[in-house]
């Protein structure tokens, strides 16, 4: 009996031992907090200082983030708050299986495959395709990559996008809680949503370049009149690295929603899309953009400085669609967005230091949103172009579409920690 205790006393250590080796179950938790400032000139006036958002620091952004593995599966989750914005919602939350070391699948809120990933554009800003729901976008599906040698390949099926978040109904649509620019209903509950999108994206990748090919295909349902209609889109992206410090990015974009119809059954010429809280502007539905993207990174010891970005980032937005004013047709204005800075990087801490100007750039301007994507603003900025601006005369006044609008500029700084 002593012997078999003796046996036991050093067999079973060891095979708790082997058990503890075969637990590959890990968790990671991270997060980040940001902060910014701005000092802007919009319609070609300067904000009165201070105000609660400009020439003044002001609580950006906190998000938390969770990630991990559990018996081969991994999961990836992260939740964000903007208090400037008020609103709160998931970003991204997604299970995912490796089955290989060259194939994934994803489940759940995951990036869409199309165009340059992760991002386009090298500034807090991205590129004029994120206004649009084209770049850095997550739905709600599943996503499949297959690589082999210099060749990535993704199809992906999207159910709906993601779900909203939380915002306060006075300050914007509920629908447009959500992180990514996504067709929502301008009443927040009924009208248009997208629906059952599949997506493709094939990219060639060696030290230096990267040239790649995505499209997608989807519904736009409106639960009013219930009718779909169309959204497709497609895009050639390319990278190439000059140096190891210096590379280029472009993409050229062009997307058409076909179809489409107001809550009460007329067609229309854009669609309405909002994100982080705010009400929903409009997009034209059928548009081509054009981005290019140039960065240096110097390499620094400075303090606790360890290097230097500097980027430059330029996107053309040119669209099709008209609006009618007064019996007169006025084709769509097209939308210009450039960012000049650099990032700052010391440890953990990013800092942006952006000039961001645009021409009907939805971001920039004393009147957030409305047709800055679509028809371009109207002359009074206040209201969408074609209405009326004089109470005392209906329909005699139309707000003419701004022919030669001002260059909008903000100077923006933007200081995160990541943890």
């Amino acid at each position: 009996m002593k012997s078999i205790f003796s046996i036991l006393a050093i067999v079973l250590p060891a095979l708790l031992h082997s058990q503890a080796n075969n637990d590959t179950t890990w968790v990671k938790l991270g997060g980040a907090v940001r902060t910014n400032t701005m000092y802007t000139i919009y319609e070609e006036q300067t904000a009165p200082l201070p105000t609660e958002n400009r020439a003044g620091l002001f609580w950006d952004t906190f998000r938390m983030e969770v990630e991990g593995s559990t018996r081969g599966i991994g999961f990836t989750f992260e939740y964000r708050f903007y208090p400037g914005f008020n609103s709160h919602f998931l970003k991204k939350g997604f299970l995912s299986y490796d089955f290989k070391q060259n194939q994934r699948l994803e489940a759940g809120i995951t990036r869409v495959p199309f165009g340059m990933l992760p991002v386009l554009g090298n500034s807090w800003w991205f590129q004029l395709p994120y206004y649009v729901g084209l770049e850095d976008d997550w739905d709600t599906g599943l996503k499949y990559r297959y690589t082999k040698k210099k060749w990535t390949f993704h199809a992906a099926y999207f159910l709906m996008a993601e779900p909203r978040g939380v915002s306060e109904p006075g300050f914007g649509s509920f629908m447009s809680a959500r992180y990514s620019y996504d067709i929502i209903p301008a009443d927040g509950y009924n009208g248009n949503k997208e629906r059952n999108q599949g997506s493709l994206r094939l990219e060639y990748a060696t030290s230096k370049l990267k040239i790649g090919l995505s499209g997608q295909a989807g519904e736009i349902y409106n639960s009013i009149t219930e009718k779909s209609g169309g959204a497709f889109a497609t895009a050639l992206h390319a990278g190439y690295s000059f140096t190891e410090n210096m590379n280029l990015k472009f993409q050229a974009t062009h997307y058409t929603h076909t179809n489409v119809t107001s809550d009460s059954g007329i067609a229309v010429d854009y669609v309405n899309m909002g994100a982080y809280g705010f009400g929903t502007y409009q997009v034209a539905s059928t548009a081509s953009i054009i981005s290019l993207g140039l960065s240096y990174n110097l390499d620094l010891e400075w303090g606790p400085i360890e290097s230097i970005t500097f980027y430059e980032d330029y996107s053309y937005m040119h669209k099709q669609g008209e609006v009618n004013i007064n019996g007169v047709p006025w084709a769509y204005q097209n939308s210009h967005h450039n960012v000049l800075g650099f990032l700052v990087t010391a440890g953990s801490i990013y800092a942006y230091f952006d000039i961001a100007s645009g021409i009907n750039q939805p971001w920039l301007s004393n009147a957030f949103g409305g047709s800055a994507l679509s028809s371009g603003r109207g002359v009074n900025t206040e209201f969408l172009p074609g209405a009326d601006t004089d109470a005392s005369q209906p329909g005699i006044q139309g707000n003419a579409i701004d022919r030669d609008p001002p260059i909008n500029t903000r100077f923006n700084i933007n200081f995160g920690y990541y943890f």
